[in-house]
């Protein structure tokens, strides 16, 4: 009996663009300026508590660590406020997001890459007019904010959108410490092997 041509449906184009946009949030080429900062990483190496690859990874476990009861949970609530449309739990969640980053420099990271990604967002057409309009009023909407509202515009799972973060933030820190210590692109590679299971 031949077989049946595969025909794709119209929901797996959406789905494609969804997995596009995943990658495209995912991606160390976003131009948002994470490959300006180091999220606390610069300074545990100059206080040698991170010395090498094994250091590293336990500086990047002991983040993730801390990841489901803090920024993951965040974003979850930002992105189902979206979701039901209520802006003002959104305004409150991006406001307990910037005073979660209580050094000057973590504060300063969010600030720039959340209204990097905005200012991209709304030139990408992404957004829908009243989600814009509250991203464009928060002072700062943070990178978190501005990242679980990219996800959620794009019809992006939760799921996703929150592996896509996580991903991003191992990524850009085995980067980080490419510049900062004697550390391989092969034996970053590596490391993010063996981190990505606990990536969830």
């Amino acid at each position: 009996m031949a077989r049946r041509a595969y025909t794709p449906e119209a929901t797996s184009s959406r789905d494609s663009a969804s997995l596009q946009a995943l990658f495209r949030l995912s991606s160390a080429s976003l131009p948002v300026g994470g490959y300006s900062y180091s999220q606390g990483l610069e300074s545990a190496v100059n206080d040698g508590r991170v010395t090498n690859l094994v250091g590293l990874k336990k500086w990047l476990l002991s983040a993730l660590d801390l990841w489901p009861k803090n920024d993951a949970l965040l974003w979850a609530l930002i992105y189902s406020a979206i979701q039901t449309r209520t802006f003002e739990t959104l305004v409150a969640l991006n406001r307990i997001h910037w005073a979660s980053r209580d050094v000057v420099e973590l504060r300063a990271e969010t600030e720039q890459m959340g209204w990097s990604l905005v200012r991209l967002l709304s030139e990408l057409n992404w957004l829908e007019g009243d989600l814009q309009s509250c991203l464009l009023k928060l002072d700062p909407p943070t990178f978190l904010t501005a990242h679980a509202s990219a996800c959620h515009a794009k019809k992006i799972r939760l799921e996703d959108g929150l592996v896509s973060f996580c991903f991003a933030f191992v990524e850009g820190q085995i980067q980080a410490a490419q510049k900062l210590l004697p550390i391989g692109q092969a034996a970053g590679q590596g490391l993010l092997g063996e981190i990505q299971p606990h990536i969830d």
